[in-house]
């Protein structure tokens, strides 16, 4: 990486911040591109056409494409990200890839995922490889595909609840009319 320009910013409070103009290259033709990078700091509001983030943290990023390591942030909406080693609340892209990392809600068109721990993940298309753990799952049945909660699960857990609320409720009522 080049760096072209830097400059101190404060961004969501009295904590200055430094965010660095750079060039990188992108793409499996590695042209230069300008990109937003964020090293060791934390920042809010982040926008960008690439945002690059290595050991830092952030409220919000917007980019056409994030590539965080050893990360962590609120919320990423992209159209490409590249998760490695990093967390995040919530993801809204169009491809992503998630090595080694977490996140708590995801919605994507197209994900990978190694060894990556995810809480709800809606997708049009996943490749998922050993290793991963994901909560509750929306999108295309898979081999490696196991999730907490399926369809045949949450078909069983509802008719145990609804039998047990019918039986609760006609306790209730026996006993309540009794009086």
């Amino acid at each position: 990486m080049v760096e072209a320009e830097s400059e101190a910013q404060s961004i969501g409070g009295p904590a200055a911040t430094l965010t660095s103009e750079v060039i990188e290259k992108i793409g499996p033709e590695n042209r230069p591109e300008a990109a937003t990078e964020l090293l060791r700091a934390e920042a809010g509001d982040i926008q960008g056409t690439t945002v690059a983030m290595e050991r830092a943290g952030a409220e919000s990023v917007s980019a056409e494409r994030v590539i965080m390591t050893n990360s962590g942030a609120r919320t990423v909406e992209a159209r490409s990200a590249q998760i490695d080693r990093s967390g995040i609340l919530a993801v809204t892209s169009e491809k992503a890839v998630f090595y080694n990392s977490s996140a708590i809600a995801v919605a994507v068109e197209e994900a990978r995922i190694v060894r990556s721990r995810v809480f709800m993940l809606k997708t049009g298309h996943a490749v998922i490889d050993g290793g991963t753990r994901i909560g509750i799952y929306a999108g295309p049945a898979g081999d490696l595909v196991r999730p907490l909660i399926d369809l045949r699960g949450a078909a069983a857990f509802g008719a145990g609840m609804g039998a047990i609320l019918l039986l609760f409720g006609s306790l209730l009522r026996r006993m309540f009319r009794a009086r």
